[in-house]
């Protein structure tokens, strides 16, 4: 599923900037915001500790309370939050007056906090914020205390903060918490929030979309709705259309169409489609099965049968088989296979074959489709299906296609075919592509290609040997095009052996190529 990420306009702290992103990240997974006394990501915790290291490496190492800070550190990064907050509050007692006596606070508030010891925690914030007001902690401390807010019972703190001025990054938090508790609540300031003549900045407004969609449940619809209709700023409604296609509710479906029937903004229109897709409902594959059939808009048909492809129904795969029948624009067409070659299911790769086997078919279309079987679960069955192909069709361009399929696979069939067409008295052009292809899969085809090379007759097969080897970037190979350059019959692929050699950054073929000049 793609994810829209909506990004934050200036920088913040190291604590208040994660909390903040993860409120704006357009998510169907409210889970993933924040919750006091939760366990840490690993994301999150290494971004702590190396937070506590950078503020450790600034102080002098050899320094007792620069030692007591190790200490601390080490705790934390071990997880122990119990033998942490014994470090530093330890810390406070044993240096009063040492001038990182606000961040001794604020690490014991936060080891605390881990322990769920949320009025201890907030005791400790609360010294902070109170003895230190201009300490480079106290956003970090007011951002701890809007997360403790709701588990203390202390809304008021929380809603005073989000009608509050400025601080946008701490009226977010603060917003998040207020939902978690209060939900109605938090529609309510949200609405104010998003009200016209509103002076909240757009940072703001839009995190109050996305913790609308991702915390309102059912109730949070109508207003979602309201803002796509009513909302001037395409900035707004974005995220709100995003919203609409996570809540799985029938009202949205109708909304969602409009924009896409009657676009006014082409991002707005494609996230509409998107939306629409995200919907696991009957309704909504219906929706998408008209757009890819009827949308008088390419784009819009293009998307729609994508989207399909990603739906995992067997409605869909019906869908795109018919439309596929009855439709005449190439491009589309290829949507069409692209879109079945996600699917991956048994009844999308048979369609894919007839496609890709059909000798009187486009021969674009045929490479399309045999290009989308790579995508089936079962390697050694395309494979398979692939060498049916390549035998009974004597089309160049299908088996060119055929043999560059044939390396996308990790088939121990597939390879031993490119290594046959490569030896083999197939056409120049066949074998030519398998040793190109050859090429691209490392090293391991270097000694390969050197026989091949050793073997070979044509000229012009040749030729592409002495490109293939320089692709490699093998040791091994680089010494072949230096022992071709020196010694081959052919003056013609000496001179492309040099070329290639010119190419080498390693020192061995510079200085082969000083030698020359001698």
């Amino acid at each position: 599923m793609m994810l829209n990420k909506f990004k934050m306009s200036r920088r913040t702290t190291a604590t208040t900037a994660r909390l903040v992103a993860a409120a704006l990240l357009a998510m169907p997974v409210a889970g993933l915001l924040f919750t006091p006394g939760a366990s840490p990501s690993a994301h999150g915790l290494t971004q702590d500790v190396e937070r506590l290291n950078r503020f450790i490496q600034k102080s002098k190492p050899d320094k007792p309370a620069a030692q007591a800070f190790r200490r601390g550190r080490g705790h934390i990064e071990d997880e122990d939050w119990a033998g942490a907050a014994s470090t530093f509050d330890s810390f406070i007692a044993a240096y009063p007056a040492d001038s990182n006596l606000d961040a001794a606070l604020y690490w014991l508030a936060y080891a605390l906090k881990k322990q769920e010891r949320y009025a201890d925690a907030d005791a400790r914030l609360a010294r902070l914020i109170r003895d230190y007001p201009r300490s480079s902690w106290g956003d970090d401390a007011r951002a701890m205390q809007l997360e403790l807010a709701p588990l203390l019972g202390r809304r008021q703190l929380v809603e005073n903060t989000v009608a509050g001025e400025g601080r946008d990054e701490l009226k977010i938090i603060a917003l998040q918490s207020l939902f978690q508790g209060n939900p109605e609540r938090g529609m309510e300031y949200v609405a104010e929030i998003l009200k016209p003549g509103s002076r909240a900045s757009r940072e703001l407004r839009e995190s109050a979309v996305n913790l609308l969609w991702q915390h309102g449940g059912d109730r949070a619809t109508p207003l979602l709705i309201e803002i796509v209709r009513n909302q001037t700023d395409a900035g707004i409604r974005k995220p709100a259309i995003f919203g609409l296609g996570q809540t799985n509710d029938e009202r949205a479906l109708d909304v969602l169409r409009e924009l896409i029937v009657n676009p006014t903004d082409r991002e707005l229109r494609k996230g509409a489609v998107f939306a629409v897709a995200q919907h696991r409902s009957p309704r909504a594959r219906a929706t998408l099965i008209e757009l890819a059939r009827t949308a008088t808009d390419g784009e819009t048909r293009q998307e729609a049968i994508f989207w399909l492809g990603q739906t995992g129904s067997e409605e869909a795969i019906d869908a795109l088989t018919a439309l596929y029948a009855s439709e005449r624009e190439a491009d589309i067409r290829k949507k069409i296979l692209f879109s079945l070659s996600q699917h991956r299911s048994a009844g999308a790769h048979a369609f894919l074959l007839r496609v890709a086997r059909d000798a009187g078919g486009d021969v674009e279309l045929r490479k399309e489709a045999i290009f989308a079987l790579r995508e089936g679960r079962d390697g050694e069955r395309t494979a398979d299906d692939l060498l049916s192909i390549y035998a009974a069709d004597a089309n160049v361009e299908i088996r060119k296609q055929v043999i560059f399929t044939l390396s996308e696979l990790r088939s121990p069939r597939a390879q031993a075919k490119l290594l046959e067409i490569a030896r083999g008295s197939d056409g120049v052009e066949e074998r030519k592509q398998a040793i190109f292809w050859l090429s691209q899969r490392g090293v391991q085809n270097v000694e390969t290609l050197i026989a091949l090379y050793d073997a070979e007759k044509f000229a012009e097969v040749k030729d592409h040997l002495i490109f293939a080897l320089a692709e490699t970037n093998d040791k091994r190979a680089l010494r072949k095009l230096i022992a071709i350059a020196r010694g081959d019959a052919s003056v013609e692929l000496r001179k492309k052996a040099v070329f290639w050699l010119g190419q080498s950054h390693d020192p061995e073929a510079a200085k082969f190529l000083e030698d020359i000049l001698k």
